[in-house]
């Protein structure tokens, strides 16, 4: 189990304690995914990316966003990253807007509401949701839950 914060800061529980790691950069960290590619990612508060483990780690993506990531998630082979700008995917080295990967598309409908991630306890079924809606995600297709037009009063 690992865990981030500010001034770079990667903690490690090895099943007893936790133990401080080293960490190339000093920046605030947002959000850390043990994934099963064996990998930790991290992003940072630039939206950068990290990768590695214990005290090995490499930046794979350099960036310079203004809204650091919020959510990140290791789904059907896959990291996904949201924050309030939407959901993005990571397709070799780069993130890539999700209504734009060549991989993993997402339906435009879906991207609009994709800010927040979660996966489901047994790893099957991914969540994404905004304030214009919700979605699921079986590995096969996209699912709208619900949009805010569901909301609206028809006769308006």
């Amino acid at each position: 189990m690992y865990a981030v914060g500010g001034g770079g800061s990667v903690w490690h529980y090895n099943g007893s304690e936790w133990v401080r790691l080293p960490f190339p950069t000093d920046r605030r960290l947002h959000t850390v995914t043990c994934a099963a590619d064996g990998y930790v990612y991290i992003t940072d508060i630039q939206g950068s990316l990290w990768k590695g483990r214990n005290s090995k780690w490499q930046q794979i993506l350099r960036r310079g966003q203004s809204l650091p990531f919020v959510d990140s998630a290791w789904f059907n082979g896959t990291l996904w990253c949201a924050n309030d700008y939407g959901m993005y995917v990571l397709e070799g080295s780069e993130l890539i807007a999700c209504h734009q990967s060549k991989i993993h598309r997402v339906p435009d409908a879906v991207a609009l509401v994709s800010h927040r991630i979660d996966v489901s306890p047994d790893g099957k079924r991914m969540l994404v949701c905004g304030i214009h809606g919700a979605a699921m995600h079986d590995g096969t297709q996209w699912d709208m839950l619900f949009t805010a037009e569901d909301f609206l009063d028809k006769d308006q």
